[in-house]
């Protein structure tokens, strides 16, 4: 069995078992015939920095993934682009692990808090590739966890290649055309 499959049926589905580079993401496009859609996040996040290591479990209608927050890195909260927490169908907070080193390439301050704790807003930066997968992933992320959705969106952002599932796409992504 290769290291990941794509279906490309009634709905698309991809299966991977080990972290996809561009080069694959640009790959699973053309398998699927599928242009890859240029997209920006509208919506903000909050977001603090673990002083300690933490386990982070993003949910989304069930467990999406989970990664462990070391020292440094941010842990992030979407919000919509109105600034309110996104929280799933079971009232879970759409939270998850950005790196301390990465963290800067991607987001930039906005002005405001959010949340009981009083986090920082920001806003995130650039614009990510994407495609639509209608029938889901179950795929090994960029920090080495499984990350599944029933339907959802692959990303490539940089050189980072992760799932978002569609309802929180919709919620803090626009479409860019051209």
């Amino acid at each position: 069995m290769k290291d990941w499959t794509v279906k490309g049926g009634a709905k698309k589905r991809l299966d991977s078992r080990v972290k996809l580079t561009p080069e694959q993401f640009r790959d699973v496009a053309r398998q699927l015939r599928i242009e890859p859609i240029r997209a920006r996040k509208i919506g903000y996040v909050a977001a603090r920095q673990a002083k300690d290591s933490e386990v982070v479990e993003t949910r989304w209608n069930g467990e999406e993934t989970r990664n462990t927050a070391r020292q440094g890195d941010w842990i992030v909260t979407s919000l919509s682009p109105r600034r309110h927490v996104l929280r799933d169908s079971e009232g879970h907070e759409n939270r998850y692990v950005v790196t301390a080193d990465r963290f800067p390439d991607l987001y930039e301050p906005a002005q405001g808090k959010a949340g009981s704790a009083e986090q920082a807003i920001y806003r995130a930066k650039g614009v990510v590739s994407a495609i639509r997968l209608d029938g889901g992933f179950d795929i090994l992320a960029p920090w080495g966890e499984r990350q599944t959705a029933p339907d959802g969106y692959l990303i490539l952002n940089g050189a980072e290649v992760y799932g978002n599932n569609a309802e929180t796409f919709a919620e803090t992504y626009e479409v860019i055309e051209g």
